[in-house]
């Protein structure tokens, strides 16, 4: 792998808000295309979670498969001491440890007999953040194990998203960030796509798909509450993008009430369509 491969590019930084909003995600809401699999492994199987960020899908393994060894990897060593330190409050008695390190060079996270002996290589919403996200693929691939190793994705199809009341303003900048940043917004529905491009037979894959949502007054309130958040730091990379295409104070305000209307009204949620896959190898 060449050494001027290009790391993932998050366009939402990790802060308190962001933190909590990723927090919502776990097993329950984000694997259940993937858990009857799991359960069927040995309770010794080992799965490496790429971009596992704040860690909540992956203590939640940890939680429901102690046995296991689960590896959570992110390129962020804050976010990573943050969740190593949490192991003994969130999931002790288990078997997990958080790696930091960049999945296109395998040599910054793993030693050279862990490579090629995971049973199970899975990512949540990491692809869509990675602008040329083949080689993740094709990587993930190489550290599965080469016969029964399991390769599990779940990305977001954001261009599929539906929010109520709408936020048309919203939409059209994050189109915009997206593709400034060479990131997909279509990302889930070409998930079939990337893994036939990263090699994979389509006899390999199995596909489904599923909706992320914000409905509770919970839920969106972690939704909004972070984009309020992003929205309110001129330094943060909405503000930035903002800047760039030449926004007013007054249309950045337009964005902010969105977000609080959203929280507010009743009548309010946020639907996306996810699209699944599992590939294994023989």
């Amino acid at each position: 792998m060449q050494q001027n491969t290009p790391l993932a590019r998050f366009h939402v930084a990790y802060n308190d808000i962001t933190v909590k909003n990723f927090e919502l995600r776990n097993v329950s809401t984000c694997l259940q295309y993937l858990l009857p699999t799991l359960q069927s492994l040995p309770s010794t199987f080992s799965l490496l979670d790429i971009g596992c960020g704040p860690g909540s899908i992956t203590f939640d393994l940890a939680r429901r498969f102690p046995q296991a060894t689960i590896i959570g990897l992110d390129q962020s060593s804050d976010i990573i001491e943050r969740n190593q330190t949490n192991i003994k409050i969130l999931a002790p008695n288990t078997k997990l440890e958080f790696r930091a390190g960049d999945i296109l060079r395998p040599e910054s996270f793993l030693a050279k007999d862990e490579t090629g002996h995971f049973d199970v290589v899975h990512e949540h919403t990491t692809l869509i953040c990675i602008p040329d996200n083949a080689p993740v693929l094709k990587q993930m691939k190489l550290l599965a194990k080469p016969q029964g190793g399991i390769i599990a994705c779940r990305d977001g199809d954001t261009q599929s998203q539906v929010v109520w009341p709408p936020c048309p303003e919203n939409d059209e900048l994050q189109e915009r960030i997206y593709r400034m940043n060479g990131l997909e917004t279509q990302m889930g529905r070409r998930l079939i796509t990337k893994a036939l491009e990263a090699g994979f037979r389509r006899d390999q894959i199995t596909a489904s798909a599923s909706v992320m949502s914000n409905i509770t007054v919970a839920e969106r309130q972690a939704y909004a509450g972070s984009m309020l958040n992003i929205l309110a730091d001129e330094n943060s990379e909405y503000r930035r993008a903002a800047k760039k295409f030449g926004y007013s104070d007054e249309q950045v305000e337009v964005l902010r009430e969105n977000m609080r209307r959203f929280i507010q009204a009743d009548d309010a949620w946020r639907l996306l369509i996810c699209a699944e896959i599992i590939c294994i190898l023989d």
